[in-house]
């Protein structure tokens, strides 16, 4: 069915628990197979051909066998996808949401999108792709952005001048809350290492960014600088690469903010930026975990969450498909619709982007912290036009 293989397709498979960074040949765990293609199709599913899937970091915690989450060996990784629709389930086809023929994005929980086919078992995890939207961006949006959503949204009720600090700002996740969060109207400082994840920031809309290297005390003493959206710098303490510590995150967050503290701290890293964030609110304020790509998982200073009456929220968006379906689904209409209205513009960072065959590379990215928005796999083999066309899109915003 998929390129003249009957019954058959090509997927990246993971057979043993190890490293994603690299290929079989050089010791790593994932590989391009000839696997069975889906054979059945539920009520409610959707059948897919996968032209893009993106990568998330949960991705690289799966195959390390480090998530929350554990799939039964082998499995296919990726959890958002962007291809066109093939089959219809029977209720589907009744309802007429869905037509085979169109381009759809959409979430499975558990995997399966770096693969040429894909069933998606429920069509409400799945939305029609807006025109002018590629698939490459298209694949980027449905966890990122409705984790950020949810979290900001629906848990913390951000609105016009809630101040907000988002930490890992340069991923794929943090750039969605950036967004999200302007579109939402709140005033947004944001921390993300480097210059080309503070570009990315301002470009997000965010009204200041923090270098994290600057956010480290030292005794060697190197200026780093705060950057906002004028183009104004100002100097920040000395700082230190090797360990990252977030001790001037505090100071730095009151200064961004016109000597006001934060009213919600969006927090993806975990490790001391957590700690340092939670310092960061002011009292009153809200903590929204999002994960732990820092491969640190903190402890919760109780104390100040005491002092501050600070209320932690844990935001794990995919849980709410078996555990609160309605509020997924309410979650993924209210953000789809800022996409439609072209109030988001998911980022592809096109250096990031790679067949199937080269899936680990991207693996290795994510882990380095060397991607600026998210990182596709091109499943279709098209890879230098899809790349075009993201390029293409990004210009236009």
């Amino acid at each position: 069915r998929v390129q003249g293989r009957a019954g058959g397709m090509r997927a990246l498979v993971c057979r043993e628990w190890g490293d994603p960074t690299k290929s079989r040949a050089e010791g790593g765990v994932l590989g391009v197979e000839d696997v069975p293609a889906p054979s059945r199709v539920p009520p409610r599913g959707i059948r897919v051909r996968v032209i893009c899937a993106s990568l998330n970091f949960a991705d690289c915690l799966l195959v390390r066998d480090r998530y929350q989450e554990k799939p039964a060996l082998p499995f296919t990784p990726g959890g958002e996808f962007c291809g066109t629709v093939l089959e219809l389930g029977a209720e589907i086809r009744t309802s007429g949401a869905f037509r085979v023929g169109q381009t759809i994005a959409g979430a499975v929980i558990g995997g399966g999108a770096m693969a040429e086919e894909l069933v998606v078992p429920d069509a409400s995890a799945a939305f029609v792709v807006p025109a002018g939207i590629s698939p490459a961006v298209a694949s980027s949006f449905p966890i990122a952005y409705g984790t950020a959503y949810m979290a900001l949204a629906q848990r913390a009720r951000i609105g016009p001048g809630t101040k907000v600090l988002i930490l890992g700002a340069g991923g794929g996740v943090g750039l969605a809350a950036v967004q999200i969060a302007k579109a939402l109207g709140a005033r947004v400082v944001a921390v993300a290492r480097g210059g080309d994840k503070i570009r990315a920031c301002l470009d997000a809309g965010a009204d200041a960014c923090l270098d994290s290297d600057a956010l480290h005390a030292s005794s060697s003493a190197t200026d780093k600088s705060e950057t906002t959206r004028s183009g104004k710098t100002g100097k920040t303490a000395p700082f230190r690469t090797r360990e990252e510590t977030f001790e001037l995150l505090l100071s730095a967050t009151r200064r961004a903010f016109g000597g006001a503290l934060a009213d919600v701290l969006f927090d993806p890293v975990g490790g001391a930026a957590f700690s340092r964030g939670l310092s960061s609110l002011r009292w009153g304020g809200q903590a929204l975990v999002i994960g732990f790509a820092s491969g640190s998982i903190p402890n919760l200073p109780l104390n100040v969450a005491l002092v501050k009456n600070v209320t932690v929220h844990g935001v794990y968006w995919g849980a709410h498909a078996a555990k609160d379906p309605n509020a997924m689904a309410k979650c993924g209409s209210e953000v789809t619709g800022l996409l439609k209205r072209k109030k988001l513009a998911p980022k592809v960072d096109v250096s990031a982007m790679a067949p199937l065959e080269s899936a680990h590379v991207l693996f290795r990215a994510l882990e380095e912290r060397r991607v600026v928005g998210k990182a596709v796999v091109v499943v279709s083999g098209q890879e230098e036009a899809t790349r075009a066309v993201v390029e293409r899109e990004s210009s236009r915003l």
